[in-house]
């Protein structure tokens, strides 16, 4: 077995010790860019943009990844910085719409407790009317969490409409 490249003799492939001499070329590095991998967990780059956009309903795992990307992520990443700014503010938006729904549905259920004098027929349709229209909203935001997930996986930088060009800025 002396003819074998790189003087290796033996029957497992790869070689215990490396390749050596004129033998095999090593794999190929890992590609970088949008397949590089995060500082902090070792995830590849999109799957930690993916982690950005899940619903806050998840234990806010959004919140915490898109923070944690920001602090620790050097700016050469922005994909991921981008993403994570995204996630981000589509957050805060969704915690502002929620608190602003809050304020409205015990604003009406008082309002219209104190107008009828006690009768909840009229509370209870304001309420309806609230509910409903907060359900919509919240359907709108989680498909809107879903595509910005999928795009993020597929390693596309996808901007939303009016805080994508500030994320842009700002990654």
């Amino acid at each position: 077995m002396s003819g074998t490249p790189g003087g290796y003799q033996g029957g497992d492939y790869p070689p215990p010790g490396g390749y050596q001499g004129g033998g095999y070329p090593p794999p190929p590095p890992p590609p970088q860019g949008p397949g590089g991998k995060t500082q902090v967990l070792g995830l590849d780059y999109n799957v930690a943009g993916m982690l950005c956009y899940l619903p806050p309903c998840l234990c806010c795992i959004n919140l915490i990844a898109s923070i944690l990307w920001m602090a620790t992520e050097p700016k050469e990443s922005r994909f991921l910085r981008f993403h994570a700014m995204q996630g981000l503010m589509l957050f805060g938006v969704n915690f502002i719409v929620w608190i602003i729904f809050f304020f409205l549905g015990a604003g009406m259920s008082l309002g219209t407790s104190m107008a009828t004098g006690g009768s909840g027929m009229a509370g209870a349709g304001t309420s309806l009317l609230l509910l409903m229209i907060r359900g919509i909203i919240g359907i709108v935001f989680l498909i809107v969490y879903i595509i910005g997930a999928v795009k993020a996986y597929q390693g596309q930088m996808w901007k939303l409409p009016v805080i994508g060009d500030i994320a842009e800025k700002n990654s």
